[in-house]
């Protein structure tokens, strides 16, 4: 898994038809990138830092559905994803109209369109949404599941019209990450991570932590939260 994680990306050319074909898509629904919120719409957070980018790794692929229930019954721990995209050079003001694309393994540490998980009607736990007039974009799927050499780990993009202006991963804490896998029966067959965030190869000191709490629900679900900042063009 350690030599795939450093294969090379998706091609450009690909990459760029991709975003013409999601561009065009949001377009024919009403859902072109707007320039700015009204100043009084959100409430701006504590820090406005700039996201840091990280590899997209070789599991990226181009064809993911524009959704936000990404769980295709792949079984596991409820989660849902929030994530507020913010502009760092216009006061954290929020980001609406912006493509977020996620995609992660699942319990067993697969991800879908690899190896005996391929085919383009395999597709689990990819998707993509724009963010709403709050810059936030909501997934529901559920937590990851691990593959060595890495950290329990979300892999994300945002972009702004055809134009990709991050590509970056999400981290939980060690200690979610030992109670959701050690509890839940999806995820006892593969066993606890092999590796902490601070022992990944690619987190680095200051993961990108995502906030969660389990809200009041009859399948126990957990919200992760987390706020991305970029720069517009």
């Amino acid at each position: 898994m350690k030599a795939r994680e450093r294969a090379a990306s998706a091609s450009n050319q690909t990459r760029r038809r991709f975003l013409g074909q999601i561009g065009a898509l949001l377009a024919t629904a009403g859902l072109e990138p707007v320039l700015a919120a009204p100043a009084d719409a959100y409430l701006p957070p504590a820090a406005c830092l700039l996201t840091p980018a990280a590899t997209e790794g070789p599991f990226y692929l181009d064809d993911a559905l524009v959704r936000a229930d990404i769980r295709d019954d792949r079984p596991g721990q409820p989660l849902r994803l929030r994530l507020l995209v913010v502009d760092t050079n216009r006061g954290c003001a929020p980001v609406p109209g912006a493509l977020v694309s996620v995609w992660h393994c699942d319990a067993e540490g697969s991800y879908s369109g690899e190896g005996r998980r391929g085919g383009k009607a395999a597709r689990f736990l990819r998707g993509v949404q724009p963010t709403g007039a709050d810059g936030v974009a909501t997934f529901t799927s559920i937590y990851p599941g691990w593959y060595a050499p890495r950290a329990i780990h979300i892999h994300f993009k945002i972009l702004l019209g055809r134009n990709e202006v991050l590509t970056s991963q999400l981290y939980f804490s060690d200690a979610l990450n030992r109670e959701v896998l050690g509890s839940h029966p999806a995820y006892r067959a593969h066993g606890a991570p092999t590796r902490a965030n601070a022992q990944d190869p690619i987190a680095g000191s200051r993961p990108n932590l995502v906030r969660v709490h389990k809200l009041a629900d009859p399948d126990n679900t957990l919200e992760g939260d987390f706020t991305v900042g970029v720069v517009r063009a």
